[in-house]
């Protein structure tokens, strides 16, 4: 009977780690895959990447010289990378991510190094991508992570992976920016004898340890350059939208999956964990806490109430509509945030206009002129003021969409695209501000790519930013009515 108990826990724990290294390949194997463009575009020449491959026999010598023959005819660079990554990945075995991440090639192709993380991240065993200089291929006999074909009992057999020195958490967590929840011990701990096992709870804890690290894996191949990204707090889930968070954290920058927006204590609160009322640690995304995002700089740290600043209050911004550390306009009793406002706003003046009233008191009795008069009129301060009106309109058309007018099932990808152009207009902004723009003409021109890529992403009129925008140009510089057709395009 002995026998036979430890024969059932012998394979009982061989079938674990069959899963969890079936797992581990088909994580790292699908990461690549969603990749694949991503790398080949990291890879500015062809040498010594094809070479490398070649001399290590991960592609064939054959295909070596077909690709160099493309590259030199028909195709671009990225489109044969692209082609012999795919066939990389039919391979039975990971080792030619070896060969990608080798020093030599990430030193060549600084632009892998960020991928190379990723996958650090997924495959669990911390010597996988381990070298020396004198190391080969060869040389890593110990590390298989494939999948065996085979017949009988050895059938899909999967290789185990040596990793005796890790433990599952340690795959998923990054212990220089937090920790994990800690494991709970059995109930029953105290009743047994030492050395003794107690299967049922060693058993749960592996399934909710595979479920725990399953759920955290899944976004590990995040893209933290998106405008937009997943986070999760608990069993909330949500989306990040990372311009929202750098006005502050009193912001509604997380979505969630029912619509609604939220805070990032709003968002841990929901998710039950307001108890540790710390959003950066409690919020996640790609498995990473916000708060390690922020301190890696792959988010910016959200700016704070310091010194003279504006209390917080239950107004809104006119332009981006969050809340937040708002400014008072005397005129029309509009707030703002600083930075929102064009041209940002004073903070040391009790007395303060918005550009919206100053252009609307400008504009009772002015003399009309030409369009290309105006096109070539130099940027003065008046004319800097009126265009600064003009970037706000777009602003505020594009902050609306992004914060409501876009349904749930289309939200990341229309919403992605606004914030594209919102970063765009954002690079305008700097320059009109920065005196860049010699020309009203300039200024004009600099809209224009982003009018025409807003308006086609518009769900009910395809044209009514760019419309909108002319018939504000023509009121606010005073052009002539004409029926030739207008240099706006």
């Amino acid at each position: 009977m002995a026998s036979g108990g430890g024969d059932l826990s012998t394979r009982m724990a061989a079938e674990d780690q069959n899963v969890d290294n079936r797992l581990f390949y088909d994580t790292a194997l699908n990461l690549f895959k969603r990749l694949k463009v991503e790398i080949s575009e990291a890879i500015k020449t062809t040498f010594p990447f094809l070479e490398y491959l070649r001399d290590n026999k991960l592609i064939t010598n054959e295909l070596y010289e077909e690709s160099k023959h493309f590259y030199n005819g028909r195709c671009t660079l990225q489109e044969v990378i692209y082609i012999i990554l795919c066939d990389l990945e039919k391979k039975p075995d990971l080792s030619y991510l070896q060969a990608i991440f080798k020093n030599v090639i990430r030193n060549k192709y600084p632009g892998l190094n960020h991928f190379y993380k990723m996958f650090k991240t997924v495959i669990p065993d911390k010597n996988f991508f381990l070298e020396s200089d004198d190391e080969e291929m060869e040389e890593w006999p110990n590390i298989p992570l494939y999948l065996e074909q085979g017949t009988g009992e050895n059938a899909n057999r999967i290789l185990p992976l040596p990793a005796p020195h890790s433990s599952i958490n340690n795959v998923i967590i990054d212990d220089s920016c937090g920790e994990d929840e800690e494991p709970q011990p059995s109930t029953s701990a105290g009743k047994r004898q030492s050395g003794t096992v107690d299967p049922a709870n060693n058993a749960t804890s592996r399934r909710v340890t595979r479920k725990r690290r399953a759920r955290e894996q899944t976004d590990e191949s995040v893209n933290y350059e998106n405008e937009i990204l997943p986070v999760v707090c608990g069993e909330m889930k949500g989306m990040l939208i990372k311009r929202k968070l750098e006005r502050g954290a009193r912001t509604t920058c997380i979505r969630s999956d029912d619509g609604n927006q939220f805070t990032p204590r709003e968002f841990e609160i929901k998710g039950g964990r307001g108890k540790s009322s710390n959003w950066k640690q409690s919020v996640r995304c790609g498995g990473k806490t916000l708060g390690c995002l922020i301190k890696d700089k792959t988010l910016l740290e959200p700016p704070g109430q310091k010194g003279r600043e504006k209390k917080e209050n239950s107004h809104k911004c006119k332009i981006c509509l969050d809340g937040g550390i708002l400014y008072f306009c005397n005129a029309c009793h509009e707030f703002f945030h600083g930075n929102c406002h064009i041209p940002a706003v004073e903070t040391n003046r009790s007395c303060w206009t918005c550009t919206f009233c100053m252009i609307k008191n400008s504009a009772r009795s002015q003399e009309r002129h030409k369009e290309s008069e105006v096109l070539a009129r130099p940027v003065q301060p008046a004319e800097q003021l009126k265009c600064a009106f003009l970037l706000l309109t777009v602003y505020c058309r594009l902050e609306s969409d992004v914060h409501e007018n876009i349904p749930h099932e289309n939200y990341n990808e229309m919403a992605s695209k606004c914030l594209e152009n919102l970063r765009r207009l954002d690079e305008i902004k700097k320059k009109l501000t920065g005196g860049d723009y010699t020309k009203v003409g300039a200024f004009v021109l600099a809209m224009n790519p982003i009018l025409q890529n807003a308006s086609a992403s518009q769900r009910y009129d395809s044209n009514l930013i760019e419309e909108e925008f002319k018939k504000n140009f023509r009121e606010v510089f005073a052009v002539e009515e004409t029926s030739q057709n207008s240099s706006l395009q």
